[in-house]
């Protein structure tokens, strides 16, 4: 009697280990499920100060970070929240700063933080923005490319952002930088937007905003089209055939220099010359690279570089080493 009760007792406490074992493999680490309580907490704003008056359409709207926050909704409507004739914008982001131009008006914006689980209230500022029709101060808001933009495509539609009491825009476009040659005609917009092909090569665009007395600062922006594919890596350490006996192996190889955009590589280690079993897969901006988590055995290693604009090298040469752990 006591031994099948032994058993049933062991088989109970073996079935009961399966189960935790399996909680404990599929259960989020605290790390991933505890997040900071945001409650209690506030937003504060940093620009425009409140109830500012000002003829600048475009500003730069301005918040401290908060801790343990993910994200920001920054809200702004006109002319209050309490009579909200216009949202003008409701939006998320990661950031603590949002640029943004506005017509002539009464406005309020506001902030909130927030994550998976709490949020704080929100923080609310005035705005008056007066109506000019002096566009000397003012500053047109570019939208797309972004800055520093690299692509492969050659066909590309520059946009930004209406300036109130503007007639038209100027655009031009120079080569390498702003000081360059200007490779197209300034072109006179009525739109917000532009479509132009072009070839490779480095450019800055800008915008200007004009009427009939005054015009706005030009903004700029930088650019690359790139259609070159980078050159392939020459793999230097762990030489073909090396044997390892450190505690961790140093990984090292050159690339080609710049033919446009900037390049990065793709470092690719396994125990199989197929490279099915991959042991390391890393996208690195550097040249080398320290691997302390290796087992004893043989690796095969390889690089293949890429460049901002998506454009990618052959693979490098494939070298085979023995790691053999001194430890």
């Amino acid at each position: 009697m006591f031994r099948i009760l032994k058993k049933k007792t062991m088989k109970k406490l073996f079935k009961y280990l399966y189960y935790l074992s399996l909680t404990m493999i599929f259960l989020p680490s605290c790390k991933d499920i505890i997040e900071d309580d945001l409650e209690g907490k506030n937003v504060v704003l940093t620009a425009p100060k409140d109830c500012l008056k000002t003829e600048a359409l475009t500003q730069v709207f301005w918040w401290e970070e908060v801790e343990g926050a993910l994200k920001y909704n920054f809200q702004i409507v006109s002319p209050s929240f309490t009579n909200v004739q216009e949202l003008v914008i409701d939006s998320n982001t990661i950031k603590t700063q949002y640029q943004f131009t506005l017509h002539p008006g009464t406005y309020q914006w506001r902030v909130r933080a927030f994550n998976g689980s709490s949020t704080t209230l929100y923080t609310t500022y005035n705005l008056i923005i007066d109506s000019t029709a002096n566009l000397s101060s003012q500053q047109v808001v570019l939208i797309t490319p972004t800055n520093g933009f690299a692509t492969t495509q050659t066909s590309l539609t520059f946009k930004w952002y209406e300036l109130y009491n503007a007639n038209d825009y100027r655009f031009e476009l120079h080569s390498p930088d702003w000081e360059g040659e200007l490779v197209y005609n300034p072109e006179i917009i009525d739109g917000t937007e532009l479509t132009l092909t072009l070839t490779e090569g480095s450019y800055m665009w800008g915008v200007q905003a004009q009427n009939s007395s005054s015009s706005s600062m030009f903004t700029t922006r930088s650019l690359i089209i790139d259609l070159t594919n980078p050159s392939t890596p020459q793999l230097i350490s762990p030489a073909n055939a090396d044997t390892i006996t450190d505690s961790s192996i140093n990984f090292s190889w050159t690339r080609g220099s710049n033919s446009g955009s900037s390049i990065s590589d793709s470092l690719y280690v396994a125990s199989d010359s197929t490279f099915t079993n991959l042991k390391l897969n890393t996208y690195l901006t550097d040249t080398t690279y320290t691997w302390t988590s290796a087992v004893t055995g043989t690796y095969f290693w390889k690089v293949k570089s890429i460049d901002a604009a998506g454009n990618k090298s052959a693979f490098s040469s494939k070298y085979k080493f023995k790691f053999t752990s001194s430890k």
